[in-house]
């Protein structure tokens, strides 16, 4: 038997990702928090492990802006998510040996490459945004929204939206994107129900 007292930042680092996170909210909406203590429970804990250092090295070293840096720590999606997704590379900058490339380097410049920026509007680590504010610097980029799509988006479009990534990979080969949609959407996913039987339904008053 094992003990553990959660709080609001155990729920922020474990927030509810993909299609697991439906039945994740549920079952703490019902009182049943077994498989959040032993998530938790598993970050808690030391073991050996090997950690790749190489996003690490790079994050650190391309850094923020301090304009970025209170961006992201004033974002109003904080109150509910943390800063765990940025804060510990914020808190190593200097302590690892790949050096900052500076504020030079990181102002936004025009370029005339051909670019196409695909993005997930349900991607939780790279908000829809981010593409958004960086496609205007690219003047022949264009941007690809899918609808219900996650981190990793072409992944999914090459599995359930074969004719649209034969856009992409048309545009690879000859850089046209007249065929290229703006937006398109991925079909619902399936949630799986949580693990423990319907509560019963209490009678109104």
């Amino acid at each position: 038997m094992v003990t553990i007292t959660l709080g609001r930042e155990d729920f922020q680092r474990n927030f509810p990702l993909g299609t697991n996170g439906p039945a994740f909210l549920l079952s703490l909406y019902h009182g049943e928090y077994d498989a959040w203590a032993r998530s938790a429970l598993d970050l808690r804990r030391s073991r050996e492990a090997e950690i790749s250092l190489i996003g690490p090295l790079i994050d650190t070293s391309l850094g923020v802006t301090s304009r970025r840096e209170y961006l992201l720590r004033t974002d109003p999606g904080v109150e509910f998510l943390g800063q765990w997704n940025f804060a510990s590379y914020l808190a190593i900058t200097g302590i690892l040996p790949t050096p900052d490339v500076g504020d030079e380097f990181r102002t936004e410049v025009i370029s005339r490459i051909p670019v196409v920026f695909a993005q997930g509007d349900w991607d939780m680590f790279t908000p829809v945004e981010n593409a958004l504010n960086v496609a205007p610097y690219f003047p022949n980029g264009r941007v690809l929204i899918t609808g219900r799509g996650e981190h990793g988006v072409l992944e999914s479009l090459a599995a359930d939206l074969p004719e649209v990534m034969a856009t992409l990979l048309e545009f690879l080969q000859t850089g046209a994107t007249s065929n290229l949609p703006a937006r398109v959407t991925l079909p619902a996913p399936r949630f799986p129900a949580p693990d423990f039987p319907p509560p019963t339904a209490k009678a109104r008053p």
